[in-house]
């Protein structure tokens, strides 16, 4: 089980083009390959900046695209990537398998998106949900998702989250019980 994860999240504009440019020379092969079938600048862009935010987070460990998606770190190290919004997080675990989701916490109709995620025919018990407690539920679950394929909450791995002053909600799903999580954030 993993004893420590690494979490960074950043707005992509604050990372810089020249750090963009060197993550892009720093590119392994199936990455820059994976790179290369971009056809959105827009999608280039979060994808260099999520490979940014890795280099600073991998402890100079080499990592790659993976075959199923997603990526691929040496040894027992985990990582994953989410993007949303002109915004980007990253972690790494030590081992196992880990998943993160960041959100900007934009006006929804969280009534029906309360039934459609959570699943309850009660559109009442969902609209008094406020923005930050359906936020915070969404963005566990999407970590979930990444970390297992599912959105179900697993003994084995801790849940974090954090909710920013400038309305964005992260959250990881990480192995291990007694962890320790390091949070960063950069350009703030």
């Amino acid at each position: 089980m993993a004893r420590h994860a690494w979490v960074a999240a950043a707005r992509i504009a604050d990372l810089g083009t020249r750090a963009l440019a060197q993550a892009r020379r720093r590119l392994a092969p199936l990455d820059r390959r994976r790179y290369s079938r971009f056809r959105s600048e827009k999608r280039r862009r979060e994808f260099l900046a999520g490979r940014c935010l890795l280099q600073r987070l991998g402890k100079g460990l080499p990592f790659d695209s993976s075959p199923e998606g997603g990526v691929k770190m040496s040894g027992r190290f985990g990582a994953s990537i989410s993007h949303a919004r002109g915004w980007i997080a990253c972690v790494v675990a030590s081992s196992g398998r880990p998943g993160i989701d960041i959100e900007p916490m934009i006006e929804r109709d969280f009534a029906k998106l309360g039934e459609w995620a959570f699943g309850s025919t009660n559109a009442r018990a969902h609209s008094l949900i406020s923005r930050e407690e359906f936020y915070e539920r969404w963005t566990r679950y999407e970590a979930r998702i990444k970390a297992f394929g599912d959105g179900k909450a697993r003994a084995s791995h801790a849940e974090r989250t954090w909710l920013f002053s400038d309305r964005v909600a992260l959250s990881v799903c990480v192995p291990g019980h007694s962890i320790s999580v390091r949070f960063r954030r950069i350009g703030a």
